[in-house]
C-alpha cells in the first residue's frame, strides 16, 4: 500500500463550490465559453440565412448570385439597416456597380420567340387518320 492520497480536484467536490469562490468563478466562466460559443454558431447561421436571402433576391439579375459577394466584394453587413433587414436599396446598388464592372455577369436574357416554335393548325383543317394516311392523303 502507498501512502499517497487520490488526486481529487477540488473544484469537482460539491461541498467545496460553497467554500471555493474560485471553484465558483470557473463554473461561470465555463457557462460563459458555452453561451459565446452558442452565440457565435447562432450569428454564423443567420448570416448564412440572410446571404442566401440576398442571393434569391439577385437571381433575376446575375446569373451566379453568389458573384455579388465573391467578386462583388460585398458583404451582408452592408445590405442590411441598423436593425438588421435587408436593405432592397442597398441591393439593387451593389448589383448594378457590379455589373458597371463586369457586364458579363448579368443573367442572360434567352432569345425571346425566334419563330422556331410549331404553329397551331388551322382549326378548318381536319384531324389527321390512318385511313386517310394509307390512302395518300385523300379521304
Amino acid at each position: 500500500m502507498s501512502d499517497e492520497t487520490p488526486n481529487i480536484n477540488p473544484e469537482d467536490t460539491p461541498e467545496n463550490d460553497t467554500v471555493n469562490p474560485n471553484a465558483e468563478a470557473a463554473k461561470y466562466r465555463r457557462k460563459l465559453r458555452e453561451a459565446e460559443t452558442q452565440l457565435e454558431a447562432a450569428n454564423t447561421r443567420i448570416e448564412a440565412l440572410l446571404r442566401h436571402d440576398i442571393e434569391q433576391r439577385v437571381s433575376d439579375r446575375l446569373a451566379v448570385p453568389a458573384d455579388l459577394f465573391d467578386l462583388g466584394k460585398a458583404t451582408v453587413a452592408d445590405l442590411l439597416n441598423e436593425d438588421g433587414e435587408v436593405l432592397d436599396e442597398a441591393i439593387t446598388a451593389a448589383v448594378e456597380a457590379l455589373l458597371e464592372k463586369r457586364p458579363g455577369l448579368a443573367k442572360p436574357q434567352g432569345w425571346g420567340n425566334v419563330g422556331g416554335a410549331s404553329r397551331p393548325s388551322r382549326p378548318s383543317d381536319p384531324a389527321p387518320t390512318w385511313i386517310a394516311a394509307l390512302r395518300g392523303g385523300r379521304n
